[in-house]
């Protein structure tokens, strides 16, 4: 009898994308003809990748966090993990053998380096501890080296960084692009003009307008801009590789030195913007302590969602607003004072637990909630991998029939993903009476002036998954768990 062929999963890690020996679609390649060659099957669903990352601390790599949650689940998905070399899997030696013994130990699971074969027996993890050991030295000292170098070139008034929206890279220099420095010049011209960054980034997404990297524009991106001073023809680098690209205030060590390219902005246009930033930051910084603020809002924190977007409301002066509308990604503002949220809350809970009329989903397993933060994950992963499809036809790298097929596969999968997260939110079989009976007493320890908001926001947590405000007809929606 034909022996059944084991499950793997696969790796992929590149810290640049002109490293053509290190790129996704090499390493995968050549990991497929390994697991083909050596009876692995290989399914789509356990291909993980991190792209353009150094990887220097597992925290910092998404999809090897997502594969090592999927290696942890009952019973195993798979019985091996296939890496292009072992630098691949972790750069810092502690941290690869805590994980190695992590996934051995508990869930059988071997690191194999399809270009780093290594013999049985004791010998051979000796010499998979000096291949660990050479990769973190040589990652450390590339590092500064690299750091070293980058120095000197932004010394010279030479880029050290990819181009930011209105430029392009071209012989190692920033070139402009006009059409995009023209929306870079109407972002400035409309801050000077009075609109704030939130509008701008509305504005700029109704037009079809889509940042550098291809996505919605924010409150922090139209910042990034506005605070950019390679405008005005000038290079920024902080030594120690901390860069304040979202703020106004330079670090200790930044450099800004003159550099070769073409400004877009004059310095006299820039100047005004961070005077205008800086007085915007004085006049609207709030006048009531900080704890004060998080206090009032720390009640209904993490609950109330948006009935727009779905995104949660958070603090913002005296209320709660959608935090993709304030970051200029959701159109329809969802405001309300916190008082009245909470008036509406309470109002609505009490009606229903007398009512009868729950919306009651099951939620009680901590394996269940792992299992949604996964599916959520893997949705967000294929969103990213359908952008890089659209990104690769459009570069020409793939033809009309190849990025067809690789939508159809990218859509069937979203589509199998949201069927299996819709799953966990199905109704639950829970005894509306018996649910009422139980919680009915919460409510007049939410109105109990002698508990602190936080105390409250925990009680709500202890029965409510969420709410949804609805705020053209004033009204909330509560979903319940058991």
């Amino acid at each position: 009898m034909e022996n059944p062929r084991k499950i793997c999963a696969a790796y992929i890690r590149v810290s640049t994308h002109d490293q053509e020996e290190y790129s996704p679609d090499s390493q995968l390649r050549l990991i497929r003809d390994y697991a083909k060659s050596n009876g692995y099957v290989l399914p789509e669903e356990y291909i993980f990748k991190d792209d353009g990352i150094s990887g220097r601390t597992a925290q910092k790599r998404p999809g090897f966090m997502s594969m090592i949650a999927a290696a942890k689940e009952k019973p195993r998905p798979f019985e091996t993990i296939l890496v292009w070399k072992f630098s691949r899997f972790a750069r810092n030696q502690e941290e690869s053998v805590v994980y190695k013994s992590l996934l051995k130990k508990e869930n059988g699971i071997d690191v194999i380096s399809i270009s780093e074969p290594l013999m049985e027996g004791p010998f051979g993890g000796l010499i998979e501890r000096i291949i660990e050991w050479f990769d973190a030295f040589y990652s450390a000292n590339l590092g500064a080296e690299v750091r070293r170098g980058m120095t000197e070139r932004a010394s010279r008034g030479l880029p050290v960084s990819v181009a930011p929206l209105g430029y392009t890279y071209q012989n190692k220099a920033f070139v402009v692009i006009p059409r995009e420095a023209d929306t870079v010049r109407a972002i400035y011209r409309d801050f000077l003009g009075g609109i704030t960054m939130i509008s701008i980034a509305k504005k700029l997404n109704m037009q079809g307008v889509r940042t550098k990297r291809g996505g919605p524009w924010e409150n922090r991106t139209v910042r990034y801009i506005l605070t950019n001073p390679v405008y005005t023809g000038k290079v920024r680098w902080c030594r120690d590789g901390v860069n304040d690209y979202h703020g106004s205030a330079l670090l200790d060590g930044t450099m800004i030195v003159e550099g070769e390219h073409e400004a877009i902005i004059s310095q006299e246009e820039f100047d005004a913007v961070q005077r205008r930033i800086e007085d915007y930051q004085r006049r609207y910084k709030g006048s009531a302590p900080k704890a004060q603020r998080q206090e009032v809002s720390r009640m209904l924190q993490g609950i109330v969602k948006c009935s727009a977007c779905g995104g949660t409301l958070s603090f913002t002066g005296a209320g709660m607003n959608c935090v993709q509308y304030v970051h200029g990604k959701c159109r329809v503002s969802h405001y309300i004072t916190v008082k009245k949220l909470e008036e509406l809350v309470l109002c609505s809970i009490e009606e229903q637990l007398d009512s009868l009329k729950l919306n009651i989903i099951s939620r009680q397993s901590p394996d269940r909630e792992a299992e949604r933060q996964r599916l959520e994950q893997l949705l967000r992963r294929e969103e990213s991998v359908l952008q890089r499809y659209r990104e690769s036809y459009a570069a020409g790298v793939d033809t009309l029939e190849e990025y067809r097929a690789n939508k159809a596969a990218s859509e069937a999968r979203t589509l199998e993903l949201q069927k299996s997260l819709a799953g966990l939110q199905k109704p639950a079989k829970a005894d509306p009476a018996a649910f009422a009976k139980k919680h009915r007493n919460a409510i007049q320890a939410l109105k109990n002036a002698q508990l602190t908001a936080q105390e409250k926001n925990a009680l709500l947590r202890g029965f409510v998954d969420h709410v949804v405000f609805f705020k053209d007809t004033k009204r909330v929606e509560v979903v319940y768990y058991v």
